[in-house]
C-alpha cells in the first residue's frame, strides 16, 4: 500500500533490485539468522528499522537479523520471486498472502502471537487475514476511503447537502459543470494503478462484489455490477468526469482535485497528507461515499499484511521479531514512520490523530478485496488493466471478459 497511488496487486516484469534497496541492516551477531523483506512506507521506514533492530538483537544476541527494505514496486517483484525459487525471507511484509498459505509456506498467526496479542487486532483487520478460516498472516495497517469534495466548487453551485446517493452526485455534478465549465465536476480513475480500488468502491455502494462469499463464486460480472458500471458510463458520457478515465490513474486524479480541478473524489485516509505534499489550498471536506437508490454507504478497507515463512528451526526467532515489532511502543513508532494509516490494533486505534476518526468510525461498514483467495493477484491484475475499457465500450463485455479470466484462475 502506497502513500501516494498506494498498490498495484500484478506483477510487473523483473528489473535488477541491487540499485533500489533502501536500506539494508547488517547482522552482528552469531547463532540463528532471520531475513526480512519489508516495503518503504515512507523515507522514514529504514531508519526505524534499523533503530527496531538494533535493540531487538541486543535483546537477543542468538539471533541476527538481516533486513532488506525496498520500494512498492520492487518487493513485489522480489517477493514472489524468491518464493518462485525457494528462496523465501523468514518474514516478509507484503499486500497479499494466500497464495502462499494455499501452498502451506506460512506458519498459522496462532503459532507466532499469544491470545491477548491477536486478540487486539480490529476484527475486520485480522478476518481479513484469513485463509480457509484460519489466519495465516497478521494486518500491519489498512487505509479506508471516503469522499472528498471542495467545498466552495460544491457550495457555489447551488448544491446545498453533500451528496449521499448516486442520483444526488450526478445532479451535483451537473450544476458544477454549468457553474465551472473548466472544472471535472467528478474524478473517476480506471487506469491501471488502481481500477480496482475505483469500482469496488462505487459497486460495493450498490450491493456489488467481486466475489460472492455464499455461493463461494466469482460475481464480476453480476447485475449490481453491471448496473454499476453503466451509471458510471452514464457520468462519463455526460462529460461529468475528467478525460480519458480509462487512462487516468489515482495519482492523476490526485492531482487534478489538488489544483482545484476536481470537485469530487474517492480518496483515502492519507489523502490529506498528499495534499499538504502537493501545497495545496482547496478547501475540502470528507463525507461517507454515495450509493445507489437500493444500496448503502461502504468504505474500501485495504491492508497489508506481516507473515511469517516456515522454515527448520526459525520458528522460535522468528516469533521474538514478530512480538517485538507489536509490543506497543515498538509499534507506534512502525505506525508513525510509514506516516498517516489506520492502526491494525484496537489499542493503538484509542489514541490516533483525530483526522483518522471519520475513517475509523466507517470501518463496521468495510468491504475487502477478496485477498484470502490464492487466485486473488491474478484476477486484480485483470480488473486493473480492464474495468476501464467498461465506460469507453460495452460495460457487460468488459466485465463478461474479466469474469472469464477469474473463473479460470479459479477460487482456490
Amino acid at each position: 500500500m502506497k502513500k501516494i497511488g498506494l498498490r498495484r496487486l500484478s506483477a510487473i516484469a523483473a528489473v535488477s533490485l541491487s540499485a533500489t534497496v533502501l536500506a539494508v541492516i547488517p547482522a552482528h551477531a552469531a547463532g540463528v539468522t532471520i531475513k526480512i523483506i519489508t516495503p518503504n512506507y515512507t523515507d522514514a521506514m529504514p531508519a526505524y528499522y534499523e533503530d527496531l533492530n538494533a535493540r531487538f538483537m541486543a535483546a537477543n544476541p542468538d539471533i541476527k537479523v538481516e533486513h532488506t527494505n525496498l520500494s512498492w514496486d520492487d518487493i513485489l517483484v522480489k517477493g514472489r520471486t524468491l518464493v518462485a525459487t525457494d528462496s523465501t525471507p523468514d518474514i516478509m511484509n507484503l499486500n497479499t498472502f494466500s497464495d502462499y498459505a494455499a501452498a502451506d509456506l506460512l506458519y498459522k498467526a496462532t503459532d507466532i502471537f499469544d491470545a491477548a496479542t491477536l486478540a487486539d487486532f480490529v476484527p475486520a483487520f485480522i478476518n481479513n487475514s484469513k485463509y480457509n478460516g484460519t489466519a495465516y498472516a497478521v494486518p500491519d495497517l489498512a487505509s479506508a476511503r471516503m469522499f472528498f469534495y471542495n467545498k466552495k466548487l460544491l457550495y457555489t453551485s447551488g448544491v446545498n447537502k453533500v451528496p449521499s446517493t448516486w442520483a444526488q452526485v450526478k445532479k451535483a455534478a451537473k450544476k458544477i459543470k454549468a457553474k465551472y465549465p473548466s472544472v471535472y465536476p467528478i474524478a473517476l480513475p480506471l487506469g491501471s494503478e488502481e481500477a480496482q480500488a475505483e469500482f469496488a468502491i462505487w459497486t460495493g455502494g450498490n450491493n456489488g462484489r467481486y466475489f460472492d462469499n455464499a455461493s463461494q463464486k466469482w460475481v464480476i460480472d453480476s447485475k449490481a455490477n453491471v448496473k454499476t458500471m453503466k451509471y458510471l458510463t452514464s457520468l462519463v458520457k455526460a462529460g461529468l468526469t475528467q478525460p480519458s478515465p480509462a487512462s487516468t490513474n489515482r495519482t492523476d486524479a490526485f492531482k487534478l482535485f489538488s489544483q482545484g480541478k476536481v470537485a469530487m473524489i474517492n480518496a483515502s485516509v492519507f489523502f490529506p497528507s498528499t495534499l499538504k505534499d502537493y501545497k495545496s489550498k482547496v478547501d475540502y471536506g470528507i463525507a461517507p461515499f454515495p450509493h445507489s437508490k437500493t444500496g448503502k454507504s461502504i468504505t474500501l478497507g485495504v491492508q497489508d499484511y506481516f507473515m511469517a515463512f516456515k522454515k527448520p528451526g526459525n520458528e522460535a526467532a522468528v516469533k521474538a521479531w514478530m512480538n517485538f515489532l507489536f509490543s506497543p511502543s515498538n509499534y507506534a513508532g512502525f505506525l508513525k514512520a510509514a506516516g498517516g494509516f489506520i492502526p491494525a490494533t484496537k489499542s493503538a486505534s484509542s489514541s490516533v490523530d483525530s483526522s483518522l476518526l471519520p475513517f475509523i468510525e466507517q470501518l463496521p461498514n468495510a468491504i475487502f478485496y477478496p485477498g484470502d483467495l490464492a487466485a486473488w493477484p491474478k484476477v486484480a491484475g485483470a480488473l486493473q488493466t480492464q474495468l476501464g475499457t467498461g465506460v469507453i465500450g460495452n460495460p457487460k463485455a468488459a466485465l463478461a471478459k474479466i469474469q472469464k479470466v477469474a473463473v479460470a484462475a479459479g477460487t482456490k
